[in-house]
């Protein structure tokens, strides 16, 4: 019999809920969406606040760390020393835009899925409320 690591909707709530408590610390910002997908892409959570510019982009993300098994972050700096588009990996969901963190086991390194959030002006805005959710999760 095979056994999967999976994640728990109480988790994900748990980190959708850390991730708009951590925005709300200043809501002078544009508005985000996050979002978390499971090991294959599918969306297990999603949150969008009133006025997010760009609903998606955090699913995305999401998506895109999960399917590359890397942090979006880490995969746009790849893609730059190799001088490679995102869409030569033929997949259009994927994005090369900071924001989306890999989840894995921490035990057994098997991976989980993705987080992602979109709206703010820079990746690494996006990336940090990302991590905050990804902390919550409690692995």
């Amino acid at each position: 019999m095979y056994t999967k690591s999976m994640l728990s909707l109480d988790q994900c709530q748990r980190a959708i809920d850390a991730m708009v408590e951590d925005y709300n610390r200043d809501t002078n910002r544009r508005k985000v969406d996050m979002a978390i997908v499971d090991d294959v892409g599918n969306l297990l959570a999603y949150a969008r606040m009133d006025g997010c510019h760009r609903p998606t982009f955090a699913i995305r993300k999401a998506y895109t760390s999960a399917m590359r098994r890397a942090d979006t972050g880490v995969l746009v700096e790849q893609l730059k020393a190799q001088g490679r588009p995102i869409s030569a990996f033929g997949d259009p969901q994927l994005i090369d835009i900071q924001g989306g963190l890999v989840i894995n086991d921490p035990e057994t390194g098997a991976l989980l899925g993705g987080i992602g959030v979109g709206g703010l002006p820079t990746g690494k805005e996006d990336e940090d409320i990302a991590r905050v959710g990804l902390a919550a999760l409690g692995l």
